[in-house]
């Protein structure tokens, strides 16, 4: 008898592929949010506004969700906006402003940190950064002010935020 160890491999390595670990349940990341939105009234809570700018694609799903929460809990006036760095029409009204920058998953910081740069370029006052969960691979000197949930992970490991039907974020 004779095995065929590559299908063997091959179909092991399927079976771990399409099994996801839930990382955070909905209900984890609704509270998650609500403490980041607590924690972003004390830092700002003294100002009358804020632009609230969120990185594609599920960062600005993660940045509406804090501007609802901010709305209700304070008076915070509080501008989205969408940045995309594929899209280099985006101009940010950010000069003497206060800015929140927040993305759904964060591992090496390049995309925050290039995002950053052009807040900070364009002349705002402060720039404070939030994400639901850091992985920790920094390649770049930025970190998280908010953070839902640091949590290490090998490279190979990816996270996604799924956002339907309920919002999760699993572990591939």
């Amino acid at each position: 008898m004779t095995f065929d160890y590559a299908s063997i491999l091959i179909s092991t390595f399927d079976i771990r592929m399409t099994q996801a670990t839930i990382v955070l349940s909905s209900e984890q990341i609704r509270r998650i949010l609500m403490r980041i939105s607590y924690q972003v009234i004390e830092a700002f809570g003294d100002d009358d506004s804020l632009v609230v700018v969120g990185i594609p694609p599920r960062g600005i799903w993660v940045a509406e969700q804090v501007v609802e929460h901010l709305k209700g809990l304070s008076n915070l006036s509080c501008e989205l906006i969408a940045y995309s760095e594929q899209d280099e029409t985006t101009l940010f009204d950010v000069s003497g402003k206060k800015v929140l920058l927040i993305d759904d998953i964060v591992s090496s910081g390049g995309t925050m940190m290039k995002t950053a740069g052009e807040i900070s370029l364009a002349g705002a006052h402060t720039v404070k950064t939030a994400c639901l969960v850091d992985r920790m691979h920094r390649k770049f000197p930025i970190h998280s002010d908010f953070t839902g949930l640091s949590l290490a992970t090998t490279i190979q490991e990816h996270l996604s935020l799924n956002i339907s039907p309920e919002p999760n974020i699993t572990l591939h």
